[in-house]
């Protein structure tokens, strides 16, 4: 059986939603939770009802039996008489590359073939698109809008308020409990639908808490409100904060710092929330690293031309190495809309950042930024 995701609702497909295939009279955007041969997790497949004519010995169905649901054909290899189909698979999503399995070559490929027709036409639309990411992602202010609508989706946002436990990870807690006075006023960066948010409130903090999507604001008071905790949720992107000095006991920034777009804007970014801190403040910031490349990588052969294209001062925009784009935040996550990402290469390129904004750095656990304004010791804590 498969897992499935409603794109456009942020739902899994399950026995309440399914009734919206019967009622839909156009495709569905279904993305999947889990590898059903022969489609990957995070694939996207688009679903028609059967229509008068009803199916093809070889299309792929989408079947309901009971609560589950299953991709199998009608017919042959990996077929099953039992349960109801609920339409047929016509199209599968790779990225922002669509496949159509009712014309061209795929349209007379058996189920089977199809993993591998797929791979061979997604490696010839490779070539075709040699620089990806591309190398100039548009300016400061364009990726910063990609971000708020990739987050402001009413599926993201439902997504997201599903992980609003009010508790925070053991590792949060800990490093929180450590570096930040008891009872001090913490200020959430990204907040999303409020999970931090909450679990800090709870911890007995006073939080405000800023994010750059309007629906996540509102998802996130709504959680705060069914928790009872009181929380100041603000529409805000940490790139325009202009809190009065020592507005702030500390700062939490988890996840978003990737979203930043230029090595320029986020040391900004971060001295604007070093002038919010106490002079005895902190800011918590964590950051993943990317993982290996292929020697042979498109995202490595793009930095490369980057890298040139700076040292011979040329006169095409071009974006600095490490960024990229991000296809998904979440399981709802529509991977056909991408938004700005940079990678980090490892600790020493976050740390050069954070120094550059006057923070003196402690890296805690791998990705977990300790800061203080460089005058203080960087390794006080209130343990």
């Amino acid at each position: 059986m498969t897992r499935l995701m409603l794109l456009e609702r942020g739902e899994e497909l399950g026995e309440e939603s399914w009734g919206a295939l019967a009622s839909q009279a156009s495709r569905l955007r279904l993305k999947l939770l889990e590898p059903a041969p022969p489609f990957r997790d995070g694939q996207v497949i688009q679903v028609a009802p059967l229509g008068a004519g009803g199916a093809r010995r070889r299309d792929l169905l989408l079947w309901r039996t009971g609560r589950a649901f299953s991709l199998h054909p009608l017919e042959g290899e990996g077929a099953r008489a039992e349960g109801e189909p609920l339409g047929r698979v016509v199209a599968i999503e790779r990225g922002e590359v669509v496949f159509s399995l009712e014309r061209g070559v795929l349209g007379h490929v058996p189920a089977r073939w199809l993993p591998r027709a797929l791979d061979v036409l997604e490696i010839l639309s490779r070539f075709a698109h040699p620089f990806t990411p591309t190398l100039y992602l548009g300016s400061a202010g364009a990726c910063l809008s990609g971000v708020r609508d990739k987050y402001d989706r009413e599926a993201e946002a439902r997504q997201y308020s599903s992980l609003a436990s009010g508790v925070l990870e053991p590792v949060e807690r800990e490093i929180v409990l450590r570096h930040v006075r008891p009872g001090g006023r913490i200020l959430d960066i990204g907040c999303g639908a409020g999970r931090e948010a909450l679990g800090l409130a709870r911890a007995g903090f006073r939080v405000v808490a800023i994010d750059i999507a309007p629906r996540m604001i509102e998802a996130a008071r709504a959680n705060a409100e069914r928790e009872g905790l009181a929380i100041t949720f603000r529409v805000q992107s940490a790139t325009e904060l202009d809190e009065p000095p020592g507005s702030f006991d500390a700062a939490y920034w988890a996840g978003s710092y990737h979203h930043i777009p230029g090595r320029a804007l986020r040391v900004e970014t971060l001295r604007r929330i070093g002038r919010a801190l106490a002079p005895d403040g902190v800011l918590i910031l964590m950051v993943v690293y990317r993982g290996p490349r292929g020697l042979i990588s498109r995202s490595r052969l793009v930095d490369f031309l980057r890298r040139v294209g700076e040292r011979l001062r040329s006169t095409r925009r071009l974006s600095e190495p490490g960024d990229g784009c991000m296809l998904e935040t979440s399981e709802a996550s529509d991977p056909s809309r991408p938004c700005f990402f940079h990678d980090f290469a490892g600790p020493h390129e976050v740390r050069v950042e954070i120094e550059a904004a006057g923070f003196s750095a402690e890296e805690a656990t791998p990705g977990s930024w300790v800061c203080r304004h460089s005058l203080l010791d960087s390794s006080a804590g209130f343990a």
